[in-house]
């Protein structure tokens, strides 16, 4: 399998998207991972098992990227049995996966691991350029063989532009979810709550993930913000890297809520557990979204979630029995819904508890992993279309 992947994790470390890659290429055979990787990083051709190499671009710029994993995945054809191609995108790898194709006849599988195609508040952030990649991505997945995506409602999307509805799979990305638990070591809620400066009994919003646009945090502060007056004894942490987010602490300032707000920084996959545990609610702001995993993390450790209403959001968050969406632009509804779960701990706790049976059931990584990889294998024997 040649898979063309959008960022270079896999050899860096962050997440779990290293053992994952591993997982998926013991059990296809061998797995070649074309990634980009900026020549700064000055990051080799590595091999990371028997089944599992992975070569960085070395990429001088973004928009050189695509011929960089064209020449690279045509070398590796040439010198490889390679039975199939996917992409992590319909856009940049997407477009580098069907130059491939044409021009060895390969079957190509897409993936789109987000909510883009007609996605206004998407479009919105750069007009121009995502205005362009909404119209390439409509070209590109009609080359396509087979399709991976994340929510029903972007599988929609590619049969209503005429992708046959038995080409489009609607699939998680696995995700390991027995280190996601109810219950942690004995102080590990206290020792985290100290490091943090939160009292030992304060009800504690968690937020975890990469802060950017789509992630809007900046509405989630709003709405926290509202919560606080009837309640002045809840905290919200946000575990990211803000450091190049200066709108959001000043915003922090602003509203006078440096005592709740806090900033742990990027945490370590294996170390998120420790913060969902101790939160009372798991928050989330995003205006769009492909999945979600922490909400599906945060679930698995048996907490409710308070989310926008994403397509992504609305495949792992049942309304009213996990947890509670709320609408994408009125952080007063946001707030509204997590005092309803605040002032309501026995309805909140069994939420959690139906939230950890409904993720544990759907999102099984065994099952996940075999359906991402049978969708590669159908590709696979398909007939270049």
């Amino acid at each position: 399998m040649l898979m063309i992947a959008l960022g270079d994790e896999v050899l860096t470390g962050w997440g779990d998207t290293r053992e994952r890659h591993l997982e998926y290429a013991e059990r296809i055979g061998h797995l070649h991972m074309v990634v980009y990787s900026p020549l700064s990083r000055d990051l080799k051709q590595t091999t990371l098992s028997d089944h599992l190499t992975v070569y960085p671009t070395r990429s001088a710029t973004r928009v050189k990227f695509v011929w960089d994993a064209y020449q690279i995945g045509a070398r590796i054809i040439r010198s490889q049995p390679i039975g199939a191609i996917t992409t992590q995108d319909p856009f940049t790898t997407g477009l580098a996966g069907v130059w491939l194709k044409k021009q060895f006849g390969i079957p190509l599988d897409l993936q789109n691991h987000s909510d883009f195609f007609d996605n206004r508040y998407w479009i919105a952030e750069r007009p121009l350029r995502y205005g362009a990649f909404n119209l390439l991505g409509k070209w590109v997945i009609r080359q396509g063989d087979t399709h991976r995506v994340l929510n029903q409602i972007e599988k929609a999307k590619y049969v209503a532009m005429g992708i046959p509805d038995e080409r489009v799979q609607v699939l998680s990305t696995p995700v390991r979810l027995g280190r996601f638990a109810p219950e942690g070591d004995l102080g590990e809620s206290a020792s985290l709550r100290s490091s943090l400066g939160i009292p030992p009994e304060a009800p504690v919003l968690l937020w975890v993930g990469r802060p950017g646009p789509v992630k809007r945090v900046p509405i989630l502060i709003e709405a926290f913000s509202r919560v606080l007056p009837g309640r002045a004894d809840v905290h919200l942490v946000l575990v990211g890297d803000f450091s190049n987010e200066p709108a959001v602490h000043q915003m922090v300032h602003s509203l006078g809520l440096e005592s709740y707000v806090h900033f742990p920084g990027k945490a370590a996959h294996e170390d998120l557990p420790a913060y969902y545990r101790m939160a009372a609610m798991y928050v989330h702001s995003s205006i769009y979204e492909g999945l979600g995993k922490v909400l599906i993390e945060a679930a698995a450790c048996a907490r409710p979630v308070v989310s926008t209403r994403t397509s992504g959001a609305q495949e792992i968050v049942v309304d009213q029995q996990t947890g509670l969406l709320c609408d994408l632009d009125h952080p007063e509804d946001m707030a509204h819904k997590i005092a309803l779960l605040l002032d309501d701990p026995v309805r909140a706790e069994a939420m959690g508890q139906a939230g950890r049976k409904f993720v544990l059931d759907k999102f099984d990584h065994v099952r996940n992993l075999a359906a991402v990889i049978d969708t590669w294998r159908h590709c696979a024997i398909r007939k270049v279309g």
